[in-house]
């Protein structure tokens, strides 16, 4: 069965035209507010957080030729996967996603992609209302909503 209609997760693409060292990494994302978890980055948020929802605006994986790289002491980076759990969150949270994904572009100097497809902020903007409308219209339960995770709790395991 097909359960790309929940859209659990977006994946936006920041891709380098180089291989770059990741040691150049931690500085841009502990300046956007990311946190450090023992070798992997994300972006938490603050404050109480219903326990149906995701605690992460932004997760990343930082990837070198298609093999994910932990840690930030040694190694190379061509992409970073920045993971939008959308189902789980609430959508007024997909706006501070995208400014972050934009944000970190610029300091790195690198393309955004949105499932292969080279995207500005209005467009990944219009994509991710999109998505909310249907969700929407598939689950009839809104983005981060309790009724949502219980939908796709219920799909595993799969």
């Amino acid at each position: 069965m097909d359960y790309e209609y929940l859209h659990e997760i977006e994946c936006v693409e920041l891709r380098s035209v180089a291989k770059r060292p990741v040691t150049e990494l931690l500085p841009e994302f502990r300046s956007l507010g990311f946190t450090l978890h023992d070798d992997v980055v994300s972006l938490d948020r603050k404050g109480k957080i219903p326990p149906w929802q995701h605690t992460s605006i932004v997760e990343v994986e930082v990837q070198c030729e298609g093999d994910e790289v932990f840690g930030f002491e040694e190694g190379e980076w061509d992409v970073l996967q920045l993971k939008y759990l959308f189902a789980t969150l609430p959508f007024e949270l997909a706006d501070r996603f995208i400014d972050v994904v934009f944000q970190l572009a610029g300091k790195l100097e690198a393309s955004v992609t949105y499932r292969g497809v080279e995207v500005d902020a209005s467009g990944l903007k219009e994509r991710f209302a999109f998505i909310c409308d249907e969700l929407l219209s598939e689950t009839g339960e809104d983005a981060g909503s309790e009724g949502l995770a219980i939908l796709i709790h219920s799909t595993y395991p799969r």
